[in-house]
């Protein structure tokens, strides 16, 4: 199969089990068949999603796929085992979030730990090799997925480790508004008649970000002036790159399937008017099995919740929520840094001219009209933990 047929393959694939992620948002209960669906396309013979509360670490959410009950059962005895067989506790928590971490990559198979772990659960399922990923790690939640791969499925190559990646961040997207929902599911109801039931700010809105329904929490930030703003019917953030933002997540939201897989952030950062971080989280309601029976009518349903902390820095954060290029990133960050366009042209090594164009992008990409406007767009998305 050709190039580009492997790439539109994934890509349908992708949208897919985006959609089925995006499923679980509202109803914890597809985890076990999103789970499955994730690790068959990408070739593993298990996984395992949990999601625990912090700081106790009690299990809210434990979902396997492809573990024989009996292996199952045994994973809570490994538990130390498991952290000595990723290379202890501190390099563990040292993985990036979102980031996925194979195993063989980490560590060579040889030198793997002769451990209770190894003889009594990887060898005897025939596993050649593992991949973790940290989804969240903060102070309310802690999320990870992890997959097995059998021998005779090969080793864990690029493709694999790309699509996971691609994934992580809607997988976050779920799980937060699944925690903001705090319930078991909605499917079986109208998510209209339990908005105000919800502490957080919920708002149901057309593709062009036209409020269709916002629930009590919601209209008393309408009142107190942020993070959210009715402005004329329409749904704003307190600033012009924090609406702009929003408004693009809105258009990505209706868009095509295809283009879903590139969109990597999985929350906006905004500002309450007392100072404190939110964080606002944009869940399709157009597509899937049953989104669309949730709310009639609407494109997305916006969530407005307390932030514990930016997964991204806030260069990365601006460069996927403004779809910058790497160009227009490295010129972002260098101007940030206090630069002028001059001194970021000579350090970028670029011509003058091409670092002017590049400008003219960043401000019609992030609706900033002046240098002194873009190195405030990251103080005013840099929300701290």
């Amino acid at each position: 199969m050709s190039k580009t047929a492997n790439s539109l393959r994934d890509t349908e694939l992708l949208s897919l089990l985006i959609g089925l992620i995006y499923d679980c948002a509202i109803d914890p209960t597809n985890w076990e068949r999103t789970l499955a669906e994730i690790r068959r396309s990408l070739g593993f013979c298990n996984g395992m999603f949990t999601v625990w509360t912090a700081p106790n670490g009690l299990p809210i959410l434990n979902v396997t796929s492809g573990i024989a009950d009996d292996y199952a059962r045994r994973i809570p005895e490994h538990g130390a085992d498991i952290v000595a067989q990723w290379g202890g506790a501190e390099r563990i928590a040292s993985f990036a979030v979102g980031e996925p971490k194979v195993l063989s990559r980490e560590r060579e198979q040889t030198s793997w730990p002769d451990t209770s772990y190894y003889r009594d659960w990887i060898e005897p399922q025939g596993i050649i090799d593992l991949m973790a990923i940290a989804i969240t790690r903060d102070r309310d939640t802690t999320c990870s997925v992890g997959f097995a791969r059998h021998h005779s499925q090969g080793a864990i190559g690029e493709r694999e480790v790309e699509l996971a990646r691609l994934l992580v961040p809607h997988i976050q997207r779920a799980v937060a508004i699944s925690r903001i929902l705090d319930v078991k599911t909605l499917a079986a109801a109208n998510l209209i008649a339990t908005l105000d039931a919800v502490a957080a700010g919920i708002v149901l809105v057309d593709g062009e970000r036209g409020i269709l329904c916002a629930n009590k929490a919601a209209r008393a930030m309408f009142a107190s002036g942020g993070p959210i703003i009715d402005q004329r019917g329409s749904l704003a953030l307190g600033n012009a790159a924090g609406t702009a933002a929003l408004r693009r997540a809105v258009s990505w939201s209706q868009g095509s399937q295809e283009d879903m897989p590139r969109r990597r952030v999985s929350g906006i950062p905004a500002m309450r008017p007392d100072g404190s971080p939110a964080v606002v989280h944009v869940l399709p309601l157009d597509r899937g099995e049953l989104r669309p029976n949730l709310a009639p009518g609407a494109s997305a349903a916006i969530f407005i919740a307390p932030a514990s902390g930016l997964s991204q820095p806030p260069a990365e954060t601006i460069a996927a929520l403004f779809d910058l290029t790497p160009a227009e990133t490295r010129l972002y960050m260098a101007m940030a840094d206090g630069k002028t366009l001059g001194e970021a042209a000579k350090a970028l090594g670029i011509s003058h001219a091409t670092a002017k164009t590049h400008l003219l992008r960043l401000f019609a990409k992030t609706g900033t009209h002046r240098q002194a406007e873009l190195v405030r767009l990251a103080g005013s998305f840099a929300t701290p933990a």
